[in-house]
């Protein structure tokens, strides 16, 4: 059956749930709570993050957090082909909406995923889901809104105090587990159109900053107008592009000789051997083809090497809104002060905390079905990105 005659599912809750919702255009309207939507009760919030993704990164391998991370969405969206699943990278796992009629074909995918990151990248993916219905029960309300960047891709932005919840029973450990995926019946992960054929992007401005920032309020109303306050004073400070991560002149695909390890080793599930040493062979001999195509502006085999970058900065996933703003930015030096005495002054007055990583670089991961537009591009920073931003963001949170 082909993908046309499966996306007739407009039942609510049903494949085509998301893709109906009305869109947004401009990121300040992410944290207006008019524009979001209740999730189904039969829906699942599916959660999966890399245990010990810190250390994993202070030891240099932040490379393999986030392909890990990224895979997630990447394994799901492909065993689920007709369903446009609503999802939110966050370097180091995912948060990622699934209908619960699907609950076995995911858990199966997820284990079988589990299993690559364990044998292949040695990291233990913690992965678990709670259905929305519990969620709603227990006060957390689960919502989202779709989000347009470009003609080809729509992102979507989370809002609800379900998600954290759901976060916190999966790693709650004295419930027994009870929203972890157990062990069962596996299924490999299909990886197809993972790619990680571009060199790191250098910052053009300076600095690129990974930010999480995380409103206070004693209600969502006051949450919301905390958010949109901080929201416009953070755009204000970037101007225009908003501080946008990938400059066409820093994108750059990896040369002759470029580490495509971690694509082979997503793809084939192993670390050596023949099938491993293929998947090597082949993004080599593609990206090479691909760097010849975007330097002569030519198109050969559905890639256009004049259109495809352009494409590929529209389809960035640089921004997000999860009840944290989610933010690489590539920012000057006077940028990056405004920056820090903005979110400064939210947290001395209570309003916010945040925490922010800086360093040279951004690292994009990429998801392509099809080098005709549907393609995404998760951005994170280099060196620990959201990760390390995360840490400095839970050390603020901590009670003094």
């Amino acid at each position: 059956m082909t993908g046309a005659a499966q996306s007739s599912d407009v039942r609510p809750g049903g494949a085509d749930y998301f893709r109906n919702l009305p869109e947004l255009n401009d990121f300040l309207e992410v944290v207006d709570e008019r524009h979001y939507h209740d999730v189904p009760d039969d829906w699942l919030v599916v959660i999966t993050d890399v245990r010990g993704s810190t250390q994993a990164i202070e030891g240099g391998r932040y490379k393999d957090v986030n392909a890990v991370g990224a895979a997630g969405i990447i394994a799901l969206r492909n065993a689920l082909p007709h369903v446009e699943l609503p999802f939110v990278f966050g370097g180091d796992g995912a948060t990622i909406l699934v209908p619960g009629r699907h609950c076995d074909d995911a858990a199966a995918v997820l284990r079988g995923l589990r299993r690559l990151a364990h044998e292949v990248f040695e990291l233990e993916l913690r992965c678990g889901m709670v259905p929305v219905r519990e969620l709603r029960e227990s006060g957390g309300q689960v919502r989202v809104a779709r989000y347009r960047t470009s003609p080809h891709v729509a992102f979507a932005m989370f809002m609800g105090a379900g998600f954290s919840l759901a976060e916190s029973w999966i790693k709650d450990e004295a419930r027994g587990g009870r929203y972890a995926i157990a062990e069962g019946v596996e299924v490999p992960a299909d990886l197809e159109g993972f790619e990680c054929r571009w060199r790191p992007v250098r910052s053009t401005r300076g600095t690129m900053v990974s930010l999480l920032v995380q409103a206070l309020g004693a209600s969502p109303q006051e949450k919301a107008k905390r958010y949109r306050s901080l929201l416009e004073g953070l755009t204000a400070v970037l101007g225009d592009g908003a501080g946008m991560p990938v400059a066409r002149t820093a994108l750059k695909m990896q040369g002759l000789f470029g580490d495509f390890s971690v694509e082979a080793r997503i793809k084939t599930g192993s670390a050596d051997g023949p099938a491993y040493d293929r998947a090597v062979a082949f993004a080599r001999r593609r990206t090479v083809i691909g760097q010849m195509l975007v330097m002569s502006g030519q198109s050969a085999g559905g890639f256009d090497g004049k259109s495809y970058p352009l494409q590929f900065i529209a389809n960035c996933d640089f921004r997000k809104f999860d009840e944290t703003l989610r933010m690489v930015i590539d920012v000057n030096e006077s940028q990056l002060e405004q920056l820090t005495q903005l979110l400064e002054a939210a947290r001395s007055r209570g309003m916010a905390v945040y925490g922010l990583h800086a360093s040279k670089q951004a690292l994009v991961t990429c998801f392509v079905r099809s080098y005709d537009g549907d393609h995404i591009h998760f951005v994170d920073g280099s060196d620990g990105g959201y990760a390390l931003a995360a840490k400095q963001l839970k050390h603020q949170l901590a009670p003094s």
